[in-house]
């Protein structure tokens, strides 16, 4: 809810969808794989490292893995009337389901730069924003862990999809462990 007691999604723009580019990890790429019952490269767009220590260093070169733009917004943002909406809502990307919040020395606030058309009450949602970023915190570090895996054992003459089924099978991994 945000803080007139409305829930801020109602009344947005989707000028995040619209805006940013969708980086994914791991977990990402597998949920929506599974979800959607497409294979990885299905849906994925090599964007150039923002952090080259951590790019994944494949044939294609240094790279990122992002979801695809379209029509001027993420590849999953549909248009229905005169609103848009996200049509893999159950399995989006960890980066959509956090937005606007981030944790900071342990506290969860709104992002700086945010897009929403409203202020979000964090008090609402901190036990839930909290859990989840926790979680995308482990992805994300499980993510940097398995690109440096792959860096350091110079799989780099191997193409993404190589990387990619790689990353599936850790992730399909580590979840059957867990």
């Amino acid at each position: 809810m945000d803080v007139t007691g409305k829930f801020p999604c109602d009344t947005c723009d989707t000028n995040c969808c619209k805006e940013y580019t969708i980086f994914v990890n791991a977990h990402d790429v597998y949920r929506l794989s599974v979800g959607l019952g497409i294979p990885p490269m299905g849906f994925l767009e090599m964007h150039g490292a923002k952090d080259f220590d951590l790019g994944i260093d494949v044939d294609e070169g240094l790279l990122d893995l992002a979801l695809k733009q379209n029509d001027g917004g993420c590849m999953f943002l549909k248009e229905s009337g005169d609103i848009f909406r996200c049509t893999v809502n159950e399995v989006k990307p960890s980066v959509c389901k956090s937005y606007p919040f981030q944790m900071k020395a342990g506290k969860l606030i709104q992002m700086d730069s945010k897009m929403c058309p409203v202020d979000w009450n964090t008090e609402e949602f901190e036990a839930m924003m909290q859990t989840h970023l926790k979680n995308d915190e482990r992805e994300w570090n499980f993510y940097d862990e398995l690109v440096l895996e792959w860096n350091s054992k110079q799989l780099s003459e191997r193409p993404l999809s190589l990387f990619l089924k790689f990353a599936m099978d850790m992730v399909g991994s580590e979840i059957t462990t867990d």
